[in-house]
């Protein structure tokens, strides 16, 4: 069939799909934090299918291409490991950090493609009351789509309860659609529910935070929310050590993965039980929002997350990931970088009323730009206008400081500190915050430490080379002359 011009721009204006991409944003931005689940998750799906084709065929795609290449992608992202992980760095790039999760269930959406395919058939022979929709949802289909909630901080609630009877260890979680998972071999593998599309309220026997091993009430183990940790003790809860934990520069970490409003959603360690076994004991605590720690009977432990089909080793967060969202760390560095710009070109003005005039200006915005990014540092929006305008009165301020620095007329050695040690402070701060996300420094404070020296150094070294290499006109009887001052001596360049 031929694909008539204008005819995606209907496609995507079509009333439909309208509604499918308001759809897709309410649901991720809203109904997703609100009431994670079953339901929520399939509505997302449903809503991108909805869209996602009249997007492709706006880039020349033909819409039943459009429509095999979406349904390909979906299929292979979740029904197999390595289309998930591909796809999670491809949403990371594009709209920040982001976790997509194989799950073949979500495969019950495919028939939505079925629903584009008749809208576009519809949509091939008028086209001009549909432009004027067009130039609004456009753009907000690409918001839509890209700005999808990362799924690993909604799908999966946390783990808040656990027990051992018999020979099952139950984990349960903080909602009931996810129902509880059932270990019938100490730990190694989980049996899974059903999928359901309601949920079901499930016995939840009381868990503890402190269990010792049957039969030997002198060797217990406990955890202390919220930390991810786990002790132990062999005297009878006298004395304790640690068994297995976390460092808290990584917990640091995972919480970043969940954005803005990650305090909301994290849960830390939240109860422990212990189950006797014919070669010793097992041990299975529930963290929370990181899934299960497991302590076999050798005494080896493991960190597993949840998936759709139960708990892995591959399905835990990564503890060295690289989609940490580091907005405010990379703020902080760009008007850092600023500051010791600012810094330099101020201690360069001797005199002279256009360079001490365009300095202050510089400062201004540079001061008003950080104080305007901080509000939106915190924010959660589409559109972050705070930010944008912080940065942007950060970047004229940049201007007026170079301005600044033309009127004074700094010597080559100076330009070339002025030009090398911001763009320096501003790229080790980043490098700082990026090697944290790595590990490398673990702790957070550590990082936060070596950015302020690094400042430090960075205002003093630029400071120095605009105080050795300022100059000033003088005024002499036969007139103007120009004095070079470096430091405390002077020289007539005459």
């Amino acid at each position: 069939m031929r694909h008539l011009p204008g005819s995606a721009l209907a496609w995507i204006g079509h009333p439909v799909t309208v509604t499918a991409t308001f759809v897709l944003l309410i649901n991720d931005h809203l109904l997703k934090h609100l009431w994670p689940g079953f339901i929520t998750g399939k509505l997302s799906d449903l809503a991108g299918l909805m869209v996602a084709p009249p997007l492709l065929a706006l880039a020349r795609i033909p819409a039943p291409a459009a429509i095999l290449i979406t349904g390909a992608g979906f299929t292979l992202v979740k029904t197999t490991q390595a289309g998930a992980e591909t796809a999670s760095q491809a949403w990371t790039l594009i709209a920040g950090p982001s976790r997509i999760l194989a799950d073949p269930t979500d495969l019950l959406a495919l028939p939505a493609l079925a629903a584009a395919w008749l809208i576009w058939r519809r949509c091939q022979s008028e086209q001009a009351a549909q432009r004027a929709r067009t130039l609004i949802i456009v753009p907000i289909a690409l918001i839509a789509v890209t700005a999808t909630a990362p799924e690993g901080a909604s799908r999966w609630s946390a783990t808040t309860g656990v027990s051992a009877d018999g020979d099952a260890i139950t984990v349960f979680f903080e909602n009931d659609y996810a129902g509880p998972y059932v270990s019938r071999d100490g730990g190694r593998t989980w049996q899974t529910p059903p999928p359901r599309s309601t949920p079901v309220a499930y016995p939840r026997p009381r868990s503890s935070t402190q269990e010792c091993v049957p039969g030997e009430p002198a060797h217990c183990y406990r955890v202390d929310p919220p930390r991810l940790a786990v002790q132990e003790s062999r005297d009878g809860a006298r004395t304790w050590n640690t068994a297995w934990q976390l460092s808290e520069g990584r917990e640091d970490m995972l919480r970043r993965r969940y954005g803005p409003t990650g305090e909301h959603f994290w849960r830390g360690s939240q109860a422990i039980a212990v189950q006797k076994t014919a070669g010793g004991h097992v041990v299975v605590a529930a963290n929370g929002t990181d899934g299960i720690a497991v302590r076999d009977e050798s005494g080896a432990w493991r960190r597993l997350g949840a998936s759709s089909e139960g708990f892995s080793p591959e399905a835990a967060e990564s503890l060295r990931p690289s989609d940490v969202d580091l907005e405010s760390e990379r703020t902080m560095g760009f008007f850092a970088g600023l500051l010791t710009f600012l810094a330099g070109v101020a201690a360069a003005c001797r005199s002279g009323r256009a360079a001490v005039v365009f300095a202050m200006v510089a400062s201004v915005l540079i001061v008003a730009g950080f104080l305007i990014a901080l509000e939106g540092l915190d924010g959660y929006l589409l559109v972050n206008m705070p930010f944008i305008l912080g940065g942007a009165c950060g970047l004229l301020g940049l201007i007026f400081a170079v301005i600044a620095a033309m009127a004074i007329r700094p010597n080559g050695w100076t330009w070339l500190f002025l030009l090398i040690t911001p763009p320096a402070t501003m790229l080790t701060i980043w490098s700082l915050f990026s090697g944290w996300a790595q590990g490398a420094p673990d702790d957070y404070s550590t990082a936060v430490r070596l950015s302020c020296l690094t400042v430090v150094i960075g205002v003093a070294t630029t400071v120095t080379a605009g105080y050795r290499g300022r100059r000033r006109i003088v005024r002499e009887n036969d007139g103007p002359q120009l004095e070079i001052v470096t430091g405390g001596d002077t020289e007539d360049p005459a």
